[in-house]
């Protein structure tokens, strides 16, 4: 495996930090405005472009992942550790998670609902496909692949954690909090963004650890 000589990103790895943080940003900025209960509009295009700022900011920190890679023509030395294999595996359990939680919106939608769940369908699919492809990638040691989970990971559990926030903070200030925890749809809003941070936790802490480290030296 060889060293690349990067000291900072390309145009390329730009925009593929700055596309996870700007889609990132706009889930966390209405979900600020709900936790707390500012009611402005307009903050999904101001945290899409903060967070496309954020997300270059956390690839440039990352850069280093991209200093060592296997070649397409390279056989590695070893079989990939245990850590890089269940990241793979995380990754693809998020991409299986990201479907079947469209598949229960869809059964759940009515109306207009059943219309959004419609629209999102593209979206989702480019997710699945995406999160297999950074899967079968760090199977083969690719730097690109490990970096970019690292990058998407971070970016997701951000917008995530201010999803579940925004679900939860309001209704802990209201009198009947309680009595929200008996309602499933609520409860499936609360465990979606919780399963999310949960599986990109998992998959940028295997990523990051020293046996996943050998797999790319």
């Amino acid at each position: 495996m060889k060293a690349a000589d990067l000291d900072t990103l390309g145009l390329r790895h730009t925009m593929m930090a700055a596309a996870p943080g700007a889609v990132a940003g706009a889930f966390i900025g209405p979900a600020t405005s709900q936790i707390f209960g500012l009611g402005l509009g307009g903050l999904a295009t101001i945290g899409a472009l903060f967070g496309g700022a954020a997300g270059i900011l956390v690839g440039v920190i990352a850069r280093d992942l991209l200093r060592h890679s296997t070649h397409h023509a390279e056989h590695t030395e070893h079989r990939a550790s245990w850590t890089t294999t269940l990241a793979a595996a995380f990754l693809i359990g998020g991409a299986l998670l990201s479907a079947v939680f469209l598949e229960l919106a869809r059964r759940e939608a009515i109306g207009l609902d059943g219309l959004l769940v419609l629209a999102l369908l593209p979206l989702v699919a480019i997710l699945i496909v995406s999160l297999a492809a950074l899967a079968v990638g760090i199977l083969r040691r690719r730097a690109t692949a490990r970096w970019t989970a690292v990058v998407v990971s971070v970016c997701a559990c951000a917008a995530a954690s201010s999803r579940l926030l925004a679900e939860l903070v309001p209704q802990l200030r209201a009198p009947d909090w309680a009595a929200m925890a008996q309602i499933p749809v609520w409860r499936m809003s609360v465990i979606q963004p919780a399963l999310a941070i949960m599986i990109f936790i998992v998959v940028a802490g295997l990523l990051l650890s020293p046996a996943a480290r050998r797999d790319f030296q």
